[in-house]
């Protein structure tokens, strides 16, 4: 019997420093998670502030596409007055010139709309895979927490029936 109470309490003492271990790891899961739990806070803040973001530019590129069609609308009435011949010989160079210089500009606020449109496009791709590696890094530390819990639930059963054990056989000796 002497035997097998100090085999018990070598097993105890295996079974406490594996449960001190599993308590640090769920300490550190704890500290892991709320640190992702801060990261997470401060990735939705700049998701926010890149949809404010983001909404700016489309307003931006409204504007340009206003202005566009405005320039458009310039650029058909001189082609109009043009072919009209409303215009006195003399005129219609400085129009001509008017006109390309309007078509330019036509042109210019197009490539500008498309590379607006082109950015907007990009960082709405980024956060949007930037979002789905946070939720599945958070994912996986929750999961690796509730193994730890349970791991440590079990040692902690297997842990309080060794001490039963021990008082068991202990009361059992001290009543020969």
């Amino acid at each position: 019997k002497t035997n097998e109470v100090l085999n018990l309490k070598a097993q105890l003492k295996d079974v406490r420093a594996k449960m001190e271990l599993l308590e640090m790891k769920i300490q550190d899961l704890e500290d892991s998670l709320h640190a992702k739990a801060m990261e997470l806070e401060v990735c939705e803040s700049e998701l926010q502030r890149k949809k404010n973001e983001s909404e700016l530019l489309r307003e931006k590129v409204n504007l340009l596409e206003q202005e566009i069609a405005e320039l458009r609308t310039e650029l058909t009435i001189l082609r109009e007055e043009m072919k009209c011949g409303v215009t006195s010989v003399d005129l219609e160079g400085n129009l001509t010139e008017d006109a390309q210089a309007l078509w330019r500009e036509v042109e210019k606020l197009k490539a500008e709309l498309q590379g607006e449109r082109d950015n907007n496009e990009k960082m709405t791709v980024g956060f949007q895979q930037e979002r789905q590696i946070w939720k599945e890094e958070k994912e996986k530390v929750i999961h690796y927490q509730k193994q730890l819990q349970q791991s440590y639930l079990h040692m902690y059963k297997r842990n309080q029936n060794l001490e039963n054990m021990l008082q068991q056989l202990a009361s059992g000796e001290d009543g020969k």
